[in-house]
């Protein structure tokens, strides 16, 4: 979603600006009164009503495709696999338990770990202590040829979560062996996780960067680390992929938020409609 700043002597002055430039259908997302030289103005972030229709759809995508928990998978079914890959310091791993063990992520559906992320010290064992805590199956892949134990050994779980090292694409050392690995697990969804105190251009970076992995979804983390609630949404938009979740602290499970109402409401709109300018 476009945003496009405007700054002017008073509200009126500035939304007539925004309308001029946007169209009819220009909407206000954020208002803010900044000082130059001591000198108040109004600046407001404005967008059209096409553009937040746009990002309101990509803040509802459909539900994950897996079975409902009271109908038993069939040994040949082959479970839902969701990989969550980004940059270090994103938060994977943390966000993988919540997503494994919060009840409106995956209901009370059968939940199954595998980790990627052989290479940092206590990775594995980071992930094998959230799921024993949780009583969940955790496989760690050290090389491709590994998958198919471990899938075997997960035959009875209806999704599956992939953690994976916090290396970006274009990393040479050690790269094509945990990426070859995430190519052969063929996930449904592949979710790229963005700090939300990143700057955009480097959002943006990662987002191409991580292109090749075929990324489906974004997932903004750490919510609580932004004191502004705009910059949230103005993350989220240059992402620009649809988003399901986002997370606002380090409590597992319950810091896993929709990420509708969380980064609309950051935008200043609502779910279900938002005010003209």
């Amino acid at each position: 979603m476009q945003l496009r700043t405007f700054s002017g002597p008073d509200l009126a002055s500035v939304s007539w600006a925004a309308r001029r430039a946007l169209g009819d259908d220009a909407m206000i997302a954020h208002s803010r009164v900044v000082r130059d030289h001591g000198t108040p103005h109004v600046e407001v972030a404005a967008t059209t009503a096409t553009e937040v229709a746009h990002f309101r759809e990509l803040l509802s995508p459909a539900k994950p495709r897996v079975r409902p928990a009271s109908i038993r998978r069939t040994p040949k079914a082959r479970p839902l696999i969701v990989a969550l890959v980004g940059p270090t310091g994103a938060g994977k791993t943390t966000t993988l338990a919540k997503l494994a063990v919060n009840p409106d992520a995956f209901g009370r559906r059968r939940v199954g770990l595998i980790t990627l992320d052989t290479y940092r010290a206590g990775a594995v064992e980071q992930l094998e202590a959230y799921a024993a805590a949780a009583s969940l199956p955790c496989e760690a892949i050290y090389d491709p040829s590994d998958i198919d134990d471990a899938m075997r050994r997960l035959s009875d779980c209806d999704v599956i979560l992939v953690d994976t090292p916090g290396r970006g694409p274009r990393t040479t050392s050690d790269a094509g062996t945990w990426r070859a690995a995430l190519r052969q697990l063929r996930p449904d969804e592949v979710h790229l996780c963005i700090p939300a105190s990143w700057r955009l251009e480097l959002a943006a970076t990662a987002r191409e960067s991580f292109t090749p992995l075929g990324i489906t979804h974004a997932l903004v983390t750490k919510l609580d680390e932004v004191p502004a609630d705009a910059t949230i949404a103005r993350l989220a938009s240059t992402i620009d992929l649809p988003a399901r979740w986002v997370t606002d602290g380090q409590d597992v499970p319950t810091d896993l938020r929709d990420a509708g109402p969380k980064v609309l409401g950051a935008l200043g709109v609502a779910p279900a409609y938002a005010a003209s300018a």
